[in-house]
């Protein structure tokens, strides 16, 4: 199953870049809608894999015409994220039935909190991914 990861532009010594999100995923319909209405960019917006990380997803590219164009590699500031992740986890906190696994969900924001607190020090831009 396709699993939203968090994607370092370049690897920080000593860090492990890969943090679960299975769980984001599961969630990624109700978890946009609740940033939305938190007034934060939904984790999906900050999905920026460019043309590698993409070509995957496409049986045949010629199928979908000359105009079609392959999305250009895009990176953003640890720091938006945060702000997202900081805005969910205090709303699952204050609102844990607004979801199902509401724990396992803050676990897993908290594993990406981390891990762009630590790509903010390292001055390192991110995006959102897709594991297969």
């Amino acid at each position: 199953m396709p699993t939203l990861m968090i994607v370092l532009r370049r690897e920080i010594p000593d860090i492990l870049p890969y943090v679960h999100g299975e769980s984001l995923t599961e969630c990624e319909d109700e978890l946009a809608q609740i940033a939305e209405a938190l007034g934060v960019t939904p984790l999906t917006h900050f999905f920026g894999q460019g043309p590698d990380g993409t070509d995957f997803f496409l049986d045949d590219e010629d199928e979908l015409g000359e105009s079609f164009e392959m999305p250009e590699e895009v990176w953003f500031p640890p720091a938006d994220g945060l702000a997202t992740i900081a805005a969910l986890l205090s709303h699952l906190q204050a609102t844990p039935e607004c979801v199902a696994d509401a724990a396992r969900i803050s676990m897993e924001l908290r594993e990406w909190q981390s891990l762009l607190h630590s790509a903010e020090r390292h001055n390192v831009t991110w995006h959102v991914g897709v594991d297969f």
